[in-house]
């Protein structure tokens, strides 16, 4: 297998070939069933892969497809570490916890979104308390959803949004789209209004395998931010305290705090970070927390691909030739199937895996 082979081309390959390199790699295997389907009307499951000690102090936890489209690059990341024998270098006092499609669902629909229609990575708020408000998405929601998807309305929503972005910055766009919204559950980057399925199985993942270690390396692994293939490290990053000290430590590149204004993301409510660092705010654990986001085209040709598909299954039909051009178009801004993409993704998310096992080994 090549390091190009590594990443499939859909869910089932995917989820195939990295059950497939978990066994060779002598891995146990977790599988959690999701309790949907995907396009082929057969289930979806969400699988762990487990290394190392069960009695090791430090544990890695890497997950995929939060965002399920996205997680065809996490999917070929973590297969090519587990096919190539990189895991084999695992520090004796480190578990390695692999997660491979979170959000099945999303994975298999070629999908961002759950099947509740939910962005996971907003929906890891605390339901109980009143959710954030985000009042400029709610003036947008109308052109983010017209009420058909043809070339004059398409060109109409695009002028609005671009109308809006030369009023305010097309940084404060990206924020109001992406940072999460709890109003609108037709719209995109809706949040929910109670734990969806995928988040009930993190949960317990953490709980099975995370929760009582000394020490948690949370990587989170994402696509459509940045440059074509660059790989950056997001979260608190800047040197000064403990998390950031070890993040620059470990990983001495690439990192960047969306909340200073370092990074192309904008800064997000509900992520599943946030969730982790939640759960064990009350324990002995220390955490380390980041998101890895790798580049893709620009954050005009994302955002539009996203509306596309949001507005696909509410108001279109999938299985039409409109249907297969939107899916064609969400998946390759979010994954381009280049050759030279899968390479600089594969040299870069492996370093950061490597950094990741001997930094937290030896901290």
């Amino acid at each position: 297998m090549t390091h190009i082979e590594y990443f499939p081309h859909d869910y089932r390959s995917g989820r195939a070939a990295f059950l497939s390199a978990a066994d060779k790699a002598g891995a146990q295997i977790a599988t959690y069933d999701a309790g949907s389907t995907g396009p082929d009307g057969d289930p979806v499951f969400t699988d762990v892969a487990l290394l190392g000690r069960e009695d090791a102090p430090y544990v890695f936890l890497c997950n995929t497809a939060t965002h399920g489209v996205e997680g065809f690059c996490g999917s070929g990341i973590l297969t090519g570490f587990l096919e190539s024998g990189e895991a084999s270098a695992l520090p004796d006092n480190v578990r390695m916890v692999f997660v491979h499609a979170l959000n099945c669902h999303g994975f298999a629909w070629v999908r961002r979104v759950t099947e509740e229609n939910v962005d996971l990575n907003r929906n890891f708020v605390d339901h109980d308390q009143p959710h954030p408000k985000n009042p400029e998405y709610t003036k947008l929601h109308p052109v983010i959803l017209p009420e058909d998807w043809e070339d004059k309305t398409v060109a109409a929503s695009k002028e609005k949004l671009e109308r809006y972005a030369t009023k305010h910055s097309l940084y404060k766009l990206q924020s109001i789209l992406t940072g999460g919204q709890y109003a609108h559950p037709d719209g995109i980057f809706f949040g929910g209004t109670e734990p969806t399925g995928a988040q009930l199985r993190f949960r317990q993942i953490v709980e099975e395998y995370v929760v009582g270690a000394e020490h948690v390396l949370f990587l989170d692994w994402h696509t459509g931010l940045g440059a074509y293939g660059a790989g950056e490290l997001l979260g608190m990053t800047r040197p000064g305290s403990p998390h950031g000290d070890r993040a620059s430590k470990w990983f001495i590149n690439g990192l960047a705090t969306p909340a200073e204004g370092q990074s192309l993301s904008a800064p997000l409510s509900g992520t599943i970070g946030s969730g982790l660092r939640r759960r064990l705010a009350d324990t002995d654990t220390d955490i380390t927390s980041l998101t890895v986001e790798f580049g893709t085209y620009s954050v005009r040709d994302v955002l539009m691909a996203l509306i596309a598909d949001n507005w696909l299954h509410a108001k279109g039909e999938v299985d039409s030739d409109l249907g297969r051009a939107i899916k064609a178009q969400v998946r390759k801004a979010l994954y381009p199937d280049e050759d030279d993409w899968k390479e600089l993704v594969w040299v870069r998310g492996r370093q950061i895996l490597r950094r990741g096992m001997i930094g937290l080994g030896g901290h």
